[in-house]
């Protein structure tokens, strides 16, 4: 009892020392902005959860123990840790970045971003890179609104079609300017693929030249959309332009190097497949054929039943080789040397073909500064297996940038990347072999069955005729590769004065670039391709272009509310291309697949020089940091164009006013309001060439074509150019209007931003059919308008804003609807890509593009009719499918708690349709789950809302039942109506999500690890497929469907060090 007494006696004293110890102090927390009391306010004892709140005054009241820090904190404002004493005033400063954010914008000149009148979009390196992308187009997706990104596929070094706000151009190129460190490089891909298969849906893809850029190496990225954004940069930025500024050594630590290294690895599997059917075998009406490229045959386990193959039954085969109960006879098996005789099973085909790709990239950056300038250095690798065999990707950068400081006045620097890659790719649609992996019946084992017959590898095995190679056979011996070597970078001198006074600033610049690269790509058909002798394409592209800039850049402060900024220059932009085509058709012998082993060889080549040269000015002035405006004009002379029609004028005007910066308006709900517009003018040149005669191509002695000339020996003719260009042609015209708004609530809390802008091109440049008497076959002339009506929202929240936890949200909207007005005279289409039947085109009157084929027969009210059978009947051609969705919706959540970082990345697709030609053949094939539950069905009903027309030409619901045993004749009724193909594309994607968590962390080493995964379906109208792969890099992206490579899903890990 008496050891209690004690125990709580010194218990008692302790807490009563401590309490006596304590001292109460009072304090108000403000606003540094305009001294208003901040209700809410969380003040605490730094180092513990012990705290309060203030009150409707800013006042708060806490016992504290002398010695004792406070750390003050409200949503939207910057925490602030002080010493705490008695009748303090906190004051905590606006934490909205919305009013101090500096950008890069056109000609790299650095602005305050709300002194911009129009829209633009910046990135910041860590969202770029947080889902590891090995490729800046994946990086980008979900992430920018009014910006469109279409991929070809998920193969490593895929094209994507980059557009901002739409489309300005019918044919022509839609992709916007890249500028890498203040100088332009080439981005679109060498060869589109309207120009690789004259339009039709053959070959490989073509990747673009955005594929030489290595994410790891970005700062930031700002995207300029409307054309006032751009304008400075003249004629080659009317499609938007992306502004990149690479990693340099600024900011980096003096004394010794910065290094940073960063591994990830990643393993990719195919997001999705067709659903196949595994119950029926490979035949025709119900019978086993061996040689059917139709899974219309018997039940597989019927097969041992079969009359003509069955191991049960009396025919050929088991009368030489005697009964195999439970088995039957494949010759496929015969020929490749394996036993004949096989139990019937089911085969995953398709799951069995691809395998899990790897991705393993590194990057590491040494940087460093000094007092009189910086450098850093970094060397990058890529490398790729995909999950298809014997494709990927090895990509290697190199680059270095460095800036010093002369004397006061001069500064120089010097940016260079040099960049090698190989890119090896398998082709699609009709000159792909995914109709052989899709296609192949379950009942036969096609990676188990040899590829070849046995004792010659050049003569395939394959369940069907050799209409397409065997997918095993063709990755091993059709092998198509881009290798490419580029260099671009710069070097400037600057000349900077501030005349001795604090008012006034001078930059004078000037800039000189290079962007040079070679590009070699190779399509080598197998000896044995196809049961032929194989052959081989080879192309080269080289470009080179050089870029002269000059810029004298004046800032001005005329009074206190007054600011003047004037800017001049001068662009010189030279560029030369080579293209040369070899072709060599049918190998002499096999073993030797070049074009050297061929028995005929042609080639061609050409070359094209070009000259721009641009003088450009811009004025801004400033009025009380509140309003703004901004004049920009640029003349350009192009040599492209025709001569005495080559210098061509475009203005700009631009401004924003701050309205919450009038003392009557200002608040603490609203912060920040901003209202801005603009107009534009801007051209994109096209391409005259004067009318020429060429040698016409002879086989035999005798002309293959017009005219007829004298077959002696090689005498040769020359005869005119199927194209002429109109002399009077002039660019084509955009004229460009843009509305908008940024708002941002209780100091950044909420942000909203919203951009209406219109776009009217006319003067398009494109191809018009001639009669043929004229003796050409086309013109290329002005011709046709377009308009674009753009919308974009951009909703950022701040949920959460603390020391501990962060949680911010960000929305993207784009609704972007172009329409085609008019096109040339007696033109109501022009054809973008395709097949005979159907066809990508731009159709006066409809949304850019559509999809024009073979319609479902309709009454005249527009009802589906069907015949007698029930089945679907093809009607005239017509528009079938409208490409363009209804709108797109990026979303953006980080959670951070204490040093856990979680970060994800969802992108919503909704509207818009695709020519999905794969389904169609699939189904008639008879390798579909649903073909299958089809034939299984007593009976089943045409799947659309139809009519069938009655004996008095009156028409009534359809109800006639089409017969289980009739799907295969319903299918191929199917596939002879174009319109019976076309799916709606919406989705939802989980575009990446990523956590990370600094697992080390010393003033020596800092490790951070991360997970990460990649473009996960969560929904897709489109079954079986992903949506985004499709035929093209061009204008027909996103289109059009038909045995495309397939999408995939990536999850993987990554790790950073910082040394």
């Amino acid at each position: 009892m008496e050891k209690r007494l004690m125990m709580f006696l010194a218990c008692f004293f302790l807490f009563l020392g401590g309490a006596l110890a304590q001292t109460t102090i009072s304090g108000t927390v403000v606003s540094a902005e305009d001294g208003e009391p901040i209700v809410g306010a969380a003040v605490t004892i730094a180092g513990t959860k012990t705290g309060t709140v203030t009150d409707v005054d800013g006042k708060f009241t806490l016992n504290v123990e002398p010695g004792s820090n406070l750390r003050v904190s409200y949503l939207g404002m910057k925490d602030k840790t002080v010493k705490a004493a008695n009748n303090l005033k906190i004051q905590l400063s606006s934490n909205d970045k919305t009013l101090d954010e500096v950008v890069v914008t056109a000609m790299g000149i650095s602005r305050d971003k709300k002194s911009l009148g129009y829209a633009s979009q910046d990135l910041k390196a860590e969202k770029l890179t947080e889902g590891a992308s090995t490729s800046l187009s994946d990086a980008l997706q979900g992430k920018v609104s009014g910006v469109d990104i279409s991929p070809s596929s998920g193969m490593p070094g895929a094209s994507s079609r980059i557009t901002i706000r739409g489309v300005r151009s019918f044919t022509g190129d839609n992709t916007p300017l890249y500028v890498v460190d203040g100088m332009p490089i080439s981005s679109a891909s060498d060869i589109s693929t309207f120009d690789s298969g004259n339009g039709s849906i053959v070959g490989t893809d073509m990747a673009n030249r955005g594929v030489d850029i290595d994410p790891n190496d970005i700062e930031s990225i700002n995207i300029l959309k409307g054309q006032a954004a751009s304008a400075l940069y003249g004629m080659r930025a009317n499609n938007g332009v992306i502004i990149i500024t690479t990693k340099s050594g600024k900011g980096a630590r003096k004394g010794k190097p910065q290094i940073t290294y960063n591994t990830n690895m990643a393993w990719s599997v195919v997001s999705t497949l067709p659903d196949f059917q595994k119950e029926y075998a490979q035949g025709r009406s119900g019978k086993y054929n061996p040689s059917a490229s139709t899974s219309w045959g018997p039940k597989i386990s019927d097969l041992p039943n079969d009359p003509n193959y069955g191991g049960n039954t009396d025919n050929d085969y088991t009368a030489a080789y005697g009964k195999h109960e439970g088995m039957y006879y494949q010759p496929q098996r015969a020929k490749a040397g394996l036993d004949p005789w096989t139990t019937p099973q089911s085969y995953d085909n398709a799951k069995d073909f691809f395998q899990t790709g790897h991705t393993w990239s590194n990057n590491v950056n040494i940087a460093q500064s000094f007092d009189k300038g910086n450098y850093s250095f970094s060397l990058g690798n890529t490398n790729s297996e995909a999950i298809i065999p014997e494709t990927g990707m090895d990509r290697y950068n190199a680059k270095f940038s460095a800036e010093a400081q002369l004397a006061k006045n001069w500064s120089t620097g010097f940016n260079g990347n040099f960049v090698f890659s190989k890119i090896r790719k398998q082709p699609s649609a009709n000159d792909g072999f995914l109709a052989a992996v899709y296609g192949a019946p379950a009942s036969y084992d096609l990676k188990g069955i040899p590829d070849h017959i046995a004792g010659d590898e050049y003569t395939q095995t394959l369940f069907r005729n050799l209409t397409f190679d065997n997918p095993y056979w063709a990755v091993d011996n059709n092998k198509f590769t881009e290798r490419s070597q580029r260099y671009f970078g710069d070097a400037y001198i600057k000349y900077t004065s501030d005349f001795g006074t604090d008012n006034m600033k001078l930059d004078v610049k000037y800039q000189l670039g290079a962007d040079a690269y070679t590009t070699d790509y190779s399509d080598i058909w197998g000896y044995g391709h196809k049961g032929g002798k194989g052959s081989a394409d080879l192309y080269s592209w080289k470009s080179r272009e050089i870029n002269s800039l000059l810029t004298a850049n004046y800032d001005w402060k005329l009074s206190e509310d007054w600011d003047l900024n004037v800017l001049v220059g001068n662009e010189i932009v030279d560029k030369h291309k080579y293209f040369k085509d070899e072709t060599g058709t049918e190998f002499n012998f096999p073993g030797w697949n070049s074009i050297n082993n061929a028995i005929t060889y042609s080639a061609s080549d050409r070359t094209k020089n070009s000259r721009t040269v641009g003088f450009f000015g811009n004025l801004s002035m400033s009025y009380k940091d509140m309003l703004f405006l901004t004049v920009t004009g640029r003349n350009d002379i192009v040599s492209s164009m025709p001569h005495g029609n080559r210098s061509f004028f475009y203005p700009s005007v631009s401004g924003g006013f701050i309205f919450t910066e009038l003392p009557a308006l200002k608040n603490k709900v609203l912060t920040y309001g901003k209202i801005r517009a603009s107009y534009a003018q801007v051209g994109q040149a096209g391409e005259y060439i004067q009318s020429y005669y060429y040698t016409p191509v002879y086989g035999g002695g005798f002309s293959n074509g017009s005219p007829i000339v004298y077959p002696i020996g090689s005498v040769q003719a020359f005869i005119p150019y199927y194209r002429i260009y109109d002399p009077n042609l002039k660019p084509q015209n955009t004229k460009s209007y843009e509305f908008g708004f940024d708002l941002a609530f209780w100091n950044g809390l909420v942000t909203l931003n919203a951009t209406y802008s219109r776009q009217n091109v006319k003067d398009q440049i494109f191809p018009v059919p001639l009669d043929g008497a004229t003796g050409y076959q086309e013109v290329m002339t002005n011709g046709g308008k377009i308009h674009t009506n753009s919308y974009e929202v951009t909703l950022g929240i701040k949920p959460f804003d603390t020391r501990d936890f962060k949680w911010s949200m960000e929305f993207n909207f784009s609704k972007i609807d172009n329409y085609v007005d008019e096109l040339a005279e007696g033109v109501n289409s022009i054809y973008l890509g395709g097949f005979t039947t159907p066809q990508v085109r731009a159709s006066i009157g409809d949304k850019f593009p559509v999809i024009y084929g073979s319609t479902y027969l309709r009454n005249e009210n527009g009802d589906i009719v069907v015949d007698a059978d029930g089945m679907p009947q093809a009607g005239e051609p017509g528009v079938i499918g409208k490409v363009s969705p209804d709108f797109r919706l990026g979303f953006n959540t980080t959670f951070e708690y204490k040093k856990l970082r979680l970060s994800a990345t969802f992108d919503w697709k909704q509207g818009g349709e695709m020519y999905c030609g794969t389904t169609n053949v699939l189904d008639y094939y008879g390798v579909t789950q649903r073909s299958a539950d089809y034939r299984n069905a007593e009976y089943f009903y045409f799947e659309k809302p139809a009519v069938k027309q009655n004996a008095d030409g009156s028409y009534s619901p359809n109800d006639i039942k089409i017969k289980g045993s009739d799907a295969f004749y319903y299918f191929n009724t199917l596939t002879n109506i174009d319109e019976a193909a076309i799916h709606k594309t919406s989705f939802f994607k989980l575009r990446e999500i990523s956590l990370s968590y600094p697992v080390f962390s010393k003033p020596w080493l800092g490790v951070n690890a991360s997970i990460f995964a990649r473009d996960i379906i969560l929904y897709s109208a489109l079954k079986g497929f992903d949506p985004e792969a499709s035929q093209g890099n061009d204008n027909m992206s996103g289109s059009f469907e038909r045995y495309s490579l397939p999408g995939t899903t990536s999850f993987g890990f990554g790790l950073t060090f910082k040394f």
